[in-house]
């Protein structure tokens, strides 16, 4: 049994916590180097999805897992990297670990930022706010690689006083699972930092679903509009032309 990030997050009505991104992030990092000692890119049917909020998949045990199965209808182009967009060829498992280090990226951005007014700053620190921003960098020699997520994710653990990482994760799906109220966290006595990148809300904003929902509806409110206004307009001529008569 498992659960997605985007049920989880359903569930609880907000954000993921710093630690819990922590936690996500260090789990699906060792799920993707495993995956990579495992594959060859020639063999790209164990390759091909795209981490995003439904595909990323929370287990029981405190690991993570990537599916690319029942997500047909999300729109994911939010979460899949830009040389994939622009349908650039891929010469080395490097450059496949790069788009899924990309796609993880966002995704956990997209989880610090769920259902978070956009008049509010999402909490992030300093150290998270740069590992995020380089997994998420559009060029892709620059992203970072998994190696360099791992080890950051190791400092993180050393330096904090945090649960274990897998007990985060045991966490978030006992609370779709309905053992845990939404409130419930585990608790961290590592210091939250008071600085926060509007540049991260910004790019998040940019990029993902909600401000591409949202302009569809902006687009479909104005066209609706305008519509009204036409039909106020040919109805106002049209009685005109009728008493003229």
């Amino acid at each position: 049994m498992h659960v997605s990030l985007a049920e989880a997050l359903e569930v609880r009505g907000g954000p993921l916590q710093e630690e819990e991104i922590w936690a996500v992030l260090n789990q699906s990092a060792e799920s993707l180097q495993e995956l990579f000692r495992k594959v060859s890119i020639a063999d790209p049917a164990a390759l091909g999805f795209i981490i995003s909020p439904w595909s990323l998949l929370l287990l029981p045990s405190g690991s993570v897992s990537f599916t690319d199965e029942n997500i047909s209808n999300q729109d994911l182009r939010a979460f899949t990297a830009p040389e994939v967009l622009q349908n650039q060829s891929l010469t080395s498992l490097s450059d496949v670990e790069k788009i899924h280090i990309y796609s993880l990226g966002m995704t956990l951005y997209w989880g610090a930022d769920h259902e978070v007014p956009q008049s509010q700053p999402i909490k992030l620190g300093d150290h998270l706010n740069s590992i995020l921003l380089g997994m998420c960098e559009d060029v892709i020699y620059a992203r970072v690689s998994v190696r360099t997520v791992l080890d950051a994710c190791s400092a993180h653990i050393r330096n904090s006083n945090c649960a274990p990482s897998f007990s985060y994760v045991k966490q978030l799906v006992k609370l779709v699972l309905g053992n845990l109220s939404g409130t419930d966290q585990l608790s961290c006595n590592s210091e939250q930092k008071p600085d926060r990148s509007q540049a991260i809300r910004d790019r998040l904003r940019g990029k993902g679903l909600p401000t591409a929902l949202q302009s569809v509806f902006m687009v479909l409110l104005l066209v609706i509009s305008k519509l009204c206004t036409l039909q106020k307009e040919y109805g106002f001529i049209e009685e005109a032309l009728l008493l003229m008569h």
